[in-house]
């Protein structure tokens, strides 16, 4: 039943990628997206609809090749736990921590420095696994974040400063426990697109026959069976969620395209105007925790409170996770947990810029964060 409903919405976003890119790329649809090439186009110019088709292949392409790699590792870390995690482990460490196990799971999230383009596949696994529903929100939200990787990068981008790692990270645990702790207890049946399937094989796997061998398996023969099992769960988890992905591309790629970013910079330095900017670009642009900080670092025009709203808000919700989450959840939980997150992105700055300014500004010996 879930491979039915997965396969049609595989299919389903497939066409519609195919035929908006066929649409997009016909010089006379684009002349009515950029009207002032009309004129051109009738005349034989096509200059004015290769620029637009230029930035928009830009953008896909360069999205696409930023995050396949950290997909690919999201699948395979996805493999190492569906071969090597036992099966009852993981529901019977959340039983044994209880409401402890949240936390705790993100605390272990930097274990698997996965970004957001393949924490997806990793979220699938748990849940598989027995994980139950509010750990899997607190891991799906921190591991992006909370990764040594990606502090490493923003350290570097902004100029090796520590409180742009420290107040990203502050904010990744802050906010994905926030959300875990708002959904303890949550019906996986609500939440999940077919509960059910949760509790049997993702996929279907023929069982191997038990045999007494004559000879003794050989460690060559064992590390190849090893090898085999994971190249297939990697193909597997990769396939099943790049449909998603490249739909959510394709849509950031077009507001990106059509957007234009000068906007993002008329009210860098407002207190409330700042932030919300910059959360909205965070989910248009949709880039991978591992590179977004150095191009929040480009916008100079805002504060480290804006910066933190766009670094914070990014790896949780955007348009591909958006549409990646719907591999998964169901469109009314993706709903309530994206409410959930800019919620608790919204109080994290709030606490941020009235509690813990003063704090680090102390720590720091008064020099100033600003």
């Amino acid at each position: 039943m879930l491979m039915s409903h997965i396969s049609k919405d595989k299919l389903f976003l497939s066409l519609l990628l195919v035929g908006f890119v066929a649409i997009f790329f016909n010089p006379w649809v684009s002349a009515l997206l950029a009207p002032n090439t009309a004129e051109q186009l009738l005349n034989g110019d096509f200059s004015q609809v290769n620029r637009w088709r230029e930035n928009f292949s830009a953008y896909f392409i360069a999205i696409t090749l930023e995050a396949v790699p950290f997909m690919i590792m999201g699948t395979l870390a996805s493999a190492l736990i569906e071969l090597f995690v036992p099966a009852g482990f993981l529901p019977k460490m959340a039983k044994k921590l209880g409401i402890l196990g949240v936390p705790a799971v993100v605390l272990a999230a930097p274990l698997f420095p996965i970004c957001e383009c393949g924490v997806v596949p990793v979220a699938r696994r748990l849940l598989k696994k027995g994980l139950p529903l509010s750990h899997t929100i607190a891991y799906l939200l921190a591991a992006p974040i909370f990764n040594p990787v990606v502090l490493l990068g923003t350290w570097l981008a902004f100029y090796k400063d520590p409180i742009y790692p420290i107040l990203r990270g502050a904010g990744g645990i802050f906010v994905a426990l926030l959300v875990a702790f708002a959904f303890y207890g949550y019906s996986r049946r609500r939440a999940l697109l077919n509960a059910d399937a949760f509790s049997q094989p993702a996929y279907p796997i023929i069982p191997i026959q038990p045999h007494v061998p004559t000879v003794p398996t050989s460690r060559l023969n064992r590390l190849s069976t090893i090898w085999r099992d994971l190249a297939f769960h990697v193909r597997e988890d990769f396939l099943e969620i790049a449909p998603y992905f490249l739909f959510g591309v394709f849509l950031a790629s077009c507001m990106k395209t059509f957007i234009p970013q000068e906007a993002l910079f008329q009210w860098g330095g407002h207190a409330i105007l700042g932030p919300a900017i910059m959360m909205v670009a965070a989910f248009v642009m949709s880039l991978c925790s591992e590179a977004d900080a150095f191009l929040a670092a480009s916008f100079v025009e805002f504060d480290v409170v804006s910066h933190m709203a766009f670094l914070v808000l990014g790896p949780m919700l955007d348009i591909k996770l958006i549409i990646m989450y719907s591999s998964l959840l169901r469109g009314r939980f993706i709903a309530l947990l994206s409410l959930a997150v800019v919620v608790g992105t919204t109080l994290y700055l709030i606490f941020m810029d009235r509690v813990l300014w003063g704090y680090l500004d102390l720590l720091l010996g008064g020099g100033g964060l600003l």
